[in-house]
């Protein structure tokens, strides 16, 4: 039976929410495959005020990512594909897109 590789790990693009929130991406690796993600700290430090899915959705929906239900903005990649450097910066690029969009409903 073939062992799973697996790795994850937290980048911290130089973007930042606000002063002392970095925007972090978690890259998890299974194999070749990859997932990289914001984790939903844009909505947890923006909150949901009435509106917050839609707006968030369209922040993310202008960029090409993909939000959950919950508020995580993400995108998966393959070994080989994208460069994952270039992918974390457009996911961090769309979690402070979503954080921003989501003050102004405020």
């Amino acid at each position: 039976m073939e062992t799973v590789e697996r790795d994850e790990q937290r980048l911290d693009t130089g973007l930042a929410y606000r002063e002392g929130e970095a925007v972090l991406v978690t890259i998890r690796r299974r194999d070749r495959r990859y997932d990289l993600r914001d984790d939903g700290r844009a909505v947890e430090l923006a909150g949901r005020p009435a509106g917050w899915r839609e707006a968030a959705a369209a922040a993310v929906g202008d960029l090409g990512l993909n939000l959950t239900r919950t508020g995580v903005v993400s995108v998966p990649a393959v070994e080989g594909g994208v460069d994952r450097d270039w992918l974390a910066g457009r996911v961090a690029e769309a979690s402070l897109a979503v954080y921003d969009a989501l003050l102004e409903l405020e």
